[in-house]
């Protein structure tokens, strides 16, 4: 196995040797940019984000909590222990809300929004209504977004194609708190793009390399608070083992410095 990886190393260490492995692990390869990514993905005739499988996926995760949630609702809790505000972006039809809710109970009062594209927004407001969700809410814009929202990007940061800064500006008002879950990062490579697939679905994401996210929001002026290793979830890369990432991860960063 050590001899297998080291020559693996080697191949991907040449652009001939790249290209060739990436054809080999199609379309799951390593890429430069979001451009060959979403190349990459478009060969398969599965590419987008609009699956509706993967909405049907999603709310049978929210049946119970992953590993990861833990920490993010520990955190929750503190930064507005009482009534809570917050911006579930990229949130699906609210899986979140509906397996957080059981620990939201004790707060006087709770607001969750799910930023999302039209299509899942109007699935969500459909399910919201059968359930008699009525603290959650849905929109398709991020101009609604207000500071005291907490902003919470739990499986969707790395689907964002542009840098931290340009996230942070694109919402309505600046975010205070920030917690990033369920995202690949990596210690050691920079950061990289790569395709994620399933059955019916198949897209390019970001691998952030762990100190170039960390000081990307430190440039925008937010201080990591807290990280923890979301073990339920992995990139695994035969073809390219140095790139392979044995967990997610998660992130809270906050412009108050809380702690």
């Amino acid at each position: 196995m050590p001899l297998k990886r080291a020559i693996l190393e080697t191949v991907a260490g040449v652009p001939v040797g790249k290209r060739f492995l990436n054809a080999l692990s199609q379309p799951h390869g390593v890429y430069p940019t979001f451009a060959e990514g979403w190349a990459a993905a478009r060969k398969t005739s599965l590419a987008g984000h609009e699956d509706p499988n993967e909405v049907k996926i999603h709310l049978r995760l929210a049946e119970e909590l992953r590993p990861s949630d833990y920490a993010a609702l520990y955190w929750i809790s503190r930064i507005q222990p009482r009534s809570l505000k917050l911006f579930d972006y990229g949130g699906s039809v609210g899986n979140l809300y509906y397996s957080y809710s059981p620990y939201l109970r004790e707060m006087a009062s709770v607001d969750w929004t799910v930023f999302e594209i039209p299509n899942v927004v109007e699935g969500g407001r459909e399910i919201a209504a059968e359930r008699k969700a009525v603290r959650l809410r849905f929109v398709d814009s991020v101009d609604s977004f207000r500071a005291e929202q907490i902003l919470l990007v739990s499986g969707a940061f790395h689907y964002w194609e542009q840098d931290i800064p340009a996230f942070v500006r694109h919402f309505g008002e600046v975010p205070q708190d920030i917690i990033i879950n369920r995202s690949p990062v990596h210690e050691k490579q920079t950061s990289f793009i790569t395709v994620q697939g399933t059955a019916s679905a198949a897209f390019p994401c970001k691998v952030w390399n762990a100190g170039e996210l960390v000081s990307g929001f430190a440039a925008s002026g937010y201080q990591l608070i807290d990280r923890w290793r979301a073990w339920e979830l992995s990139v695994h890369r035969p073809f390219f083992p140095a790139f392979s990432v044995p967990h997610y991860s998660g992130f809270y960063f906050s412009k108050a410095g809380r702690g």
